[in-house]
């Protein structure tokens, strides 16, 4: 089963105590899937989590009243219908989602979601949850960082939108395959919705897999970090020691001041030691600054000698 998958079996089975938070999340799956046909208001989807939630929804509120039926044919994902059969419940309903009227087809898809049902931060977070049940997803926090609602048109996303945003959370659109998408990406943020939405279980395996990956990038970095520092350190003394042997060999180490004398000797006899080290060598102790400062003498001593004698080889 996906991290996606997970997350929305948990989902599938949180069912709010509150009615008025009950009614927002039906309102999002009965804009996705839902209908009036027949007395009976149905919720056609292919969805196995959108239809268990639904079905949890209406029988908390509806007991016997709601029946669901799957219809699986050949090569097809199986069809999941939950149905309210009670025309007299199902008008309620619609008058509680603001769903009530006439539609040509039964159907709620053209439906203006009412923005009164979602007053409360806790019905948006409902209505959030229906949304992602029935069209989003979040990637599995082991490769990438990435929750996303696909939603049918514009309108709809800018609701997405508006819900997000009003509870915190900066969430942007993109366009994909002429939907909207409406997603977050950052880890804290996705961690902090899987919550809100009411999948704690999911938020506590988002937020250990990113933890576990903060600790790697953490050590990945230092470890990057202090190779490239070796690399440097190791660069940097191959350099000053070819300098200071040519120093030597050109007889001009005997020439120098007794300071710098000595600091070419002490790196031929330490040629991996840090500049920290060297400082401590040194007798007397110099700062780290104080040995790069005589180490940079040495090699432009060492330039200047090469290009004195260039001209003289010519």
């Amino acid at each position: 089963m996906s991290f996606s998958s997970e997350v929305k079996e948990e989902l599938s089975e949180c069912v709010d105590s509150a009615r008025h938070c009950r009614i927002a999340e039906l309102a999002a799956l009965l804009h996705g899937c839902g209908e009036f046909s027949d007395g009976s208001i149905r919720l056609r989807t292919e969805n196995r989590y959108a239809a268990e939630a639904a079905e949890a929804c209406l029988r908390k509120m509806y007991g016997n009243q709601v029946r669901t039926n799957r219809t699986d044919e050949e090569g097809k994902l199986p069809v999941f219908e939950v149905v309210l059969d009670d025309e007299k419940s199902s008008l309620l309903l619609m008058e509680a989602v603001r769903m009530e009227g006439a539609y040509p087809d039964g159907s709620f898809r053209d439906f203006v979601v009412d923005r009164s049902i979602l007053r409360k931060n806790c019905c948006r977070k409902a209505y959030l949850r229906g949304a992602f049940l029935l069209a989003g997803s979040v990637s599995n926090p082991e490769k990438s960082y990435h929750l996303e609602v696909v939603c049918p048109d514009l309108e709809d996303a800018e609701l997405i939108l508006w819900i997000m945003r009003s509870i915190g959370f900066e969430a942007r659109t993109v366009e994909r395959q002429k939907h909207p998408v409406v997603y977050l990406k950052e880890g804290e943020q996705i961690s902090d919705l899987l919550g809100c939405m009411g999948a704690p279980k999911g938020l506590m395996n988002f937020e250990n897999v990113r933890i576990e990956r903060d600790i790697a990038g953490t050590v990945n970095r230092r470890v990057n970090c202090e190779t490239a520092n070796l690399i440097r350190t190791v660069d940097a003394s191959v350099r000053q020691i070819r300098d200071i042997e040519y120093l030597r060999d050109s007889g001009e180490l005997e020439r120098l001041p007794e300071s710098l004398r000595e600091t070419a000797l002490l790196r031929l006899r330490m040629p991996d030691a840090t500049l920290k080290e060297l400082s401590l060598a040194s007798i007397p102790p110099v700062g780290r600054s104080g040995m790069n400062h005589r180490l940079m003498r040495l090699s432009s001593l060492a330039e200047r000698l090469r290009a004195e004698k260039e001209p003289m080889q010519r």
